[in-house]
């Protein structure tokens, strides 16, 4: 009787793990810079479109539409964007968010990531005008940690209202 036998000896097992354990360790470091550039193209986005959004109910409404800092997400509160933003259309003229005015809330940014506003005429908000220009233009900076390479996303406001992205090397 001649028996055939299956499976796998202890030292295939060995060399089989041995070779994983290789492509493993290989592997993550390229995974990890995949999942941050990940994070902060989705983050940058998201204040794309926030501000995209805020210039269009600017026009469509005729009146100023402005986003803010708001760290408790109900009005223009802190001095850390990263803390959340809120848009609305300021119907009433007078800077603060009334009832029926919030447009939408924009929540903390997550994994640590910094952003960083300059140029702007506040420092703490964006002001859309009733034709789609900008009070004042700026750049955001945004950042993540353990920043590697070209990860940071600077997003442009330029005073016709338009928004632009490009990539900048981490400092």
């Amino acid at each position: 009787m001649n028996r055939k036998h299956t499976g796998f000896t202890l030292i295939e097992l060995m060399v089989v793990l041995a070779i994983a354990s290789i492509l493993l360790t290989l592997a993550v470091p390229s995974f990890r810079s995949t999942i941050q550039n990940n994070r902060i193209a989705t983050q940058a986005n998201d204040l794309v479109s926030t501000l995209q959004l805020a210039r269009g109910e600017a026009v469509k409404r005729g009146v100023r539409v402005i986003v803010c800092v708001s760290t408790n997400q109900t009005s223009c509160t802190g001095t850390n964007w990263a803390g959340g933003w809120i848009t609305f259309a300021d119907t009433n003229a007078n800077g603060s968010v009334d009832a029926g005015e919030l447009i939408k809330v924009s929540g903390a940014l997550d994994g640590g990531s910094t952003l960083t506003s300059a140029g702007f005429f506040s420092a703490t908000s964006v002001q859309y005008q009733p034709s789609g220009f900008s009070s004042a233009a700026g750049t955001f900076n945004l950042s993540i940690p353990g920043c590697t390479g070209n990860e940071v996303r600077v997003i442009n406001v330029v005073n016709t209202g338009r928004v632009g992205t490009s990539r900048s090397t981490c400092s």
